[in-house]
């Protein structure tokens, strides 16, 4: 059985919105309404979890009531463990999924759960097109793009060795992967070629950009 969960505790500091961004609609839709119907229309996906800041819960528990819903933590990796444990029982594998990512294709979910077949972990990435330097005072050293990806998600995992690592570790990372890789670093994840329009919406011009691609 393979279960999603659609991070969506956020509430819009960053963002300088008077609601979090996965709430803002656009075409009459809300952000987080693209991924749950990504997941919704995709066969492989068996149930939808969504996390939402318990500001946020009440607010929308009744619209939401198809889906089971948990309430966001004080950070990324408490809200990914309340996901999991949100879970069915029944669940082999988690896919865990920023809600500020709209765009999500189903040739991404596809290929995440295709992935857990072979491997314990999975994320999708992009490559980065600029430059890239580390300043220090007056030295500059330029890095290698090539070797440096932008990390998507959403992430996959068999769910025992996601669930082990948030529980236990001791070092939680800014995403699942990197939390998961420090707590076990020898854990056998598969890196994928993701796709530049599974963005993620953190500032003002990614809503434009967002509109622009809907409307194309």
């Amino acid at each position: 059985m393979n279960s999603a969960i659609i991070l969506a505790g956020g509430i819009g500091s960053r963002f300088g919105s008077d609601i979090p961004k996965q709430f803002i609609e656009i075409n009459n839709k809300k952000i987080i309404d693209y991924s749950i119907q990504s997941f919704k229309k995709n066969k492989n996906i068996h149930e939808i979890i969504l996390v939402l800041h318990k500001s946020w819960l009440n607010k929308y528990k009744d619209e939401y009531q198809s889906y089971k819903l948990a309430e966001g933590g004080n950070s990324r990796s408490l809200s990914s463990l309340n996901g999991i444990l949100s879970c069915s029982k029944k669940t082999q594998n988690v896919l865990i999924h920023d809600a500020a990512r709209p765009l999500l294709s189903q040739n991404i979910i596809d290929t995440c759960i295709d992935n857990l077949s072979y491997h314990e972990a999975t994320t999708p990435f992009v490559n980065i097109p600029d430059s890239l330097i580390i300043k220090n005072e007056d030295k500059v050293e330029y890095l290698n793009r090539d070797l440096i990806k932008y990390i998507q998600t959403p992430q996959g995992f068999k769910i025992d060795i996601i669930k082990d690592a948030l529980e236990n570790s001791k070092k939680f990372g800014s995403d699942d992967i990197s939390t998961l890789l420090n707590y076990n670093p020898k854990v056998n994840v598969k890196f994928f070629k993701g796709n530049e329009n599974n963005f993620k919406v953190t500032k003002n011009i990614d809503i434009q950009i967002l509109k622009s691609l809907l409307n194309e």
